[in-house]
C-alpha cells in the first residue's frame, strides 16, 4: 500500500529564487530529501519531497522563516502530523505548492525550433 501524500499549499510574496532555495534547504535541514520541482513560469513552484516524522516542526518553521504563508489547511496537517509523530511512517511523501505573488510578468522561454 502506497503511503499517503501530505498535501501542502502556501503563498509568499518574497522572491521565489531566495524562496526555492531556502525551501529546498529546509528539506535537507529537516531530514529529507526532494524529489522533484515543477517550475509553473514564475507564477508557482511544486515541490516533491520525502519528509521524516521527526523533521515535520523543523520543517514548517523553515518554510515560514523562509516568507511562505501556509494556509490553514496547511496548518491543521502539520499540527495533526506532529502529534501524531511517534506513530507515523519513517518516510512521509509530501507535495508543497507554492504561489508567488508580484508584478513581474510571465516568464518566458525560447523554444528553439526542431529541424524537421
Amino acid at each position: 500500500m502506497r503511503p499517503r501524500i501530505i498535501m501542502l499549499t502556501g503563498v509568499t510574496h518574497a522572491n521565489r529564487h531566495q524562496v526555492t532555495a531556502e525551501i529546498n534547504d529546509a528539506v535537507v535541514t529537516s531530514g529529507g530529501w526532494v524529489t522533484d520541482h515543477t517550475f509553473f513560469s514564475n507564477i508557482a513552484t511544486n515541490f516533491r519531497m520525502v519528509l521524516t516524522p521527526n523533521g515535520l516542526a523543523r520543517f514548517r518553521d523553515l518554510v515560514i522563516k523562509a516568507g511562505v504563508h501556509l494556509d490553514d489547511e496547511s496548518e491543521a496537517v502539520f499540527t495533526d502530523l506532529i502529534a501524531k509523530e511517534k506513530g507515523l511512517p519513517e518516510e512521509l511523501p509530501a507535495s508543497l505548492n507554492v504561489t508567488f505573488i508580484h508584478d513581474e510578468p510571465d516568464l518566458r522561454r525560447e523554444v528553439p525550433a526542431v529541424p524537421g
